[in-house]
């Protein structure tokens, strides 16, 4: 599963972080590595860019950039 199809609400595992160029790095940066749980909060009024929490931070990401994200998703 891509981290651009996360519903409003849920978690996820992140899995994989595919190429992105320069957008990789900073978003290690930010703690979004293999491994670290993310939460989507809430999409943008037209959608994109979506708002997710990470290590009790709220970071916004592109859906062109998300969806070089793997995840799991994590029930309950």
């Amino acid at each position: 599963m891509k981290l651009n199809e996360l519903k409003r609400g849920e978690k996820a595992k992140i899995i994989k972080i595919g190429k992105i160029g320069e957008l990789k790095k900073r978003l290690v940066d930010m703690g979004v590595t293999t491994g670290e749980i993310i939460l989507l909060e809430r999409d943008a009024p037209l959608g994109d860019p979506q708002e997710f929490r990470i290590k009790e931070n709220g970071i916004a990401i592109r859906k062109e950039d998300s969806a070089n994200i793997e995840i799991e998703l994590i029930k309950g």
